[in-house]
């Protein structure tokens, strides 16, 4: 099938998430065995999976070009995902890999602790993968890439991901390529010109205010992000990306400023993130309220039944421009 509003290439794998905030924060743990009683829901997630959930639920057409395992949760998975509307390629089952599996836990300060398992799926999608979908990619409005797969050049699906952008980056036909920048200490593996080098065909970029300070050599890893230095670091960042999202606060994401080059005037806005009950995928349905909200790349969905703290305009009343 051709014609995608959206092809996704990132993480899936089956989430296991502390249902609330732990009552204490995680630099309190001191003593040994300390056991808390709590419910683990065990759901469906990642980066990519989550993007296309959400987008399939606001009505656009989704195909998620990842990996997961042949094993019962990589069963779950696909099951789960054809149910909610959303396509997977031939081969989405990797033979004889375990499908990733995450631990997500939060402390009485809500910072997050998030734990993945080393040896996974996700990490064997290839460029194969990626050509045999060629007509999809090729064809689709949106192409999004996950940072975490370049984040290890020795992995497969770094060399997929390159050639996914490439493949769109290069056509002239009006595609969009999105950039989410995780995990946020990507700095510290690549230099400022190899990132540039890997995201030479993006668009769109999508990062936290504090990576790209290190990227691009401002403040310090003991700074405090303001709204003033948050302003400060779009700025700069529009010289190589001038379209991006820029996002900070105490949990990464509590705020974030908006720029689409000369388009529209730069806003910047509260996201909601601080008061939301439930805080998995948060990230991910704000990017996708961006891109059909402000950027306007995706078809004119609205997510005001959905997710109704994204969901307000983004220029006008209530809204703070740069």
């Amino acid at each position: 099938m051709t014609g995608y509003d959206l092809v996704a290439l990132g993480d899936v794998n089956m989430d296991h998430v502390i249902a609330e905030n732990l009552p204490f924060p995680f630099g309190d743990l001191t003593e040994n065995g300390r056991i808390h009683w709590q419910d683990v829901l065990e759901v469906p997630g990642g980066s990519a999976l989550n993007l296309c959930a959400v987008a399939a639920e606001a009505g656009h057409r989704c195909l998620l070009l990842g990996r997961c395992g042949d094993d019962a949760a990589g069963t779950s998975i696909t099951d789960w995902l054809r149910a909610r509307g959303v396509d997977v390629p031939a081969g989405f089952r990797a033979m004889g890999q375990p499908t990733g599996t995450s631990l997500i836990m939060r402390d009485s300060r809500d910072v997050r602790l998030l734990v993945n398992s080393r040896k996974n799926s996700n990490h064997a999608l290839s460029v194969e993968d990626v050509q045999r979908c060629v007509d999809e990619v090729r064809s689709c409005s949106v192409l999004y890439v996950s940072g975490y797969c370049v984040s290890d050049p020795s992995t497969p699906r770094h060399d997929a991901a390159l050639h996914a952008m490439a493949m769109v980056g290069t056509a002239g036909t009006g595609q969009v390529v999105v950039f989410d920048v995780v995990p946020h200490r990507i700095h510290d593996t690549f230099t400022f010109e190899e990132f540039r080098d890997r995201t030479r065909y993006v668009d769109i970029l999508i990062s936290e205010v504090a990576t790209m300070r290190r990227f691009l050599g401002l403040g310090s890893p003991e700074e405090t992000i303001t709204e003033e230095t948050a302003v400060e670091t779009s700025r700069r960042l529009t010289r190589y990306y001038p379209r991006h999202v820029l996002r900070h606060g105490p949990s990464g994401c509590d705020r974030e400023i908006l720029v689409d080059g000369t388009r529209v005037e730069p806003v910047h806005r509260a996201t909601g993130h601080d008061v939301a009950p439930d805080k998995r995928g948060y990230g991910d349905r704000l990017a996708l309220a961006a891109l059909s909200g402000f950027f306007g790349v995706l078809p004119g969905r609205v997510l005001a039944e959905l997710f109704p703290a994204v969901a307000l305009p983004l220029v006008g009343v209530g809204v703070e421009h740069l």
